[in-house]
């Protein structure tokens, strides 16, 4: 990564939710903070579990709160969580700063003299997914539980368009994100795609299973996924991803239960991922509306086709004919249609290659620089 501090002379603060998984958006925050040589100011920070670009940064956390390990507990605890992180980046204090670069429904309460806010979408379960999110809980908790998500959500949708104020400048990771922030915020949004770190994949022939590489809930649409591969008994998906609610992965479980076609690796090291991504024929994605969408971009830097909903950050990624599909619904017919005897030569590796390397770390810290040189003069 193009390390840019030292012309700049900036002082940079970061601030983010956690750095206890490895996602988009850590990936994200940790490119920044290697890139500008920043402090990183987060609520928990797990070495074990973060990716290993955390290890040499000075990372600050907040408090001394801890999850408990039994993760049938953390939807009782969650909304407890919730309100202590917003008090603690309520309070803190970054005066000492040239900028505040900020990341995460709760990152985004940070405020320092100049705040640039990336956003990776607004809380979607606080605005289009809330419907969906408050009927899952319903079933799987009762009316009461659903109840009290519904008026805890009211007040931190408040707080939170509240917190959209405050930035001297929002940065959305697609064009769909940039849209969600007009409607719901009311602001403009530049487009900063995600950068995605292509050098580490690699390309190799053929493919012997089609490849899913999404978090297991709801919004994912993973039930979908069953349903397709339901109807392809001679076709093999393995899955991969991991949920903290073990009630809903409890549900797929057994939902997959004499699916012999279907393999879910619920923890894979980034080494394992790189030769997963390489040995598939495609990447099959069904996340609904995705914000952006990671996997897409890191299964094209491996060469690989992509064949997901159009719909979401999807469309601004996949090159449909070139680099992948793009389906139309009916999702369920339309897939199996595709994929039932599905030829990946037809795709040219170097051109999904080419594709991705768009969305590469060089051009996001380039980018990044422009926008805090631009807002510091």
């Amino acid at each position: 990564v193009l390390e840019v501090d030292k012309e700049m002379g900036l002082k940079l603060a970061v601030c983010h939710d956690l750095l206890s998984v490895k996602g988009g958006a850590e990936r994200v925050v940790l490119t920044v903070a290697r890139a500008f040589r920043a402090e990183v100011f987060t609520l928990l920070y797990d070495p074990s579990q973060a990716f290993e670009e955390a290890r040499g940064l000075k990372i600050h956390t907040l408090g001394e709160w801890k999850l408990p390990q039994d993760r049938r507990f953390y939807p009782w605890i969650y909304p407890f969580f919730h309100g202590w992180g917003i008090l603690k980046f309520l309070g803190l204090d970054l005066r000492g700063y040239d900028a505040v670069f900020t990341s995460g429904k709760l990152g985004i309460f940070a405020k320092g003299e100049v705040t640039l806010h990336y956003c990776h979408s607004p809380p979607r379960f606080l605005y289009d997914l809330r419907p969906i999110v408050s009927l899952y809980l319903g079933r799987r908790y009762g009316s009461p539980v659903r109840a009290l998500a519904e008026l805890w959500w009211g007040g931190w949708r408040k707080m939170d368009e509240w917190a959209a104020r405050r930035p001297d400048l929002i940065l959305a990771n697609s064009l769909e994100v940039k849209k969600r922030i007009w409607r719901y915020y009311g602001r403009e949004a530049e487009v900063v795609y995600p950068p995605v770190k292509v050098e580490k994949f690699r390309m190799k022939g053929g493919g012997e299973y089609f490849l899913a590489v999404q978090r297991p809930s709801p919004e994912k649409r993973i039930e979908l996924l069953l349903r397709i591969f339901k109807r392809l008994p001679g076709e093999r998906l393995v899955l991969v991803g991991s949920y903290i609610d073990p009630d809903y992965t409890a549900w797929l479980e057994e939902k997959m239960r004499g699916m012999g076609n279907v393999s879910w690796l619920k923890e894979v090291s980034e080494r394992e991922l790189v030769e997963l991504y390489a040995g598939c024929k495609a990447l099959v994605h069904t996340a609904r509306r995705e914000d952006f969408g990671m996997a897409p971009v890191e299964a094209m830097a491996s060469g690989k086709p992509v064949i997901a909903v159009n719909e979401g950050g999807v469309r601004e990624t996949v090159v449909h004919g070139k680099t992948g599909l793009l389906v139309d619904p009916p999702y369920l017919k339309n897939f199996v249609r595709i994929l039932r005897g599905f030829d990946p030569s037809l795709f040219s590796p170097r051109e999904c290659r080419r594709r991705a390397e768009e969305f590469s770390e060089e051009r996001f810290v380039r980018r990044m620089k422009e926008l805090l040189g631009r807002m510091l003069g």
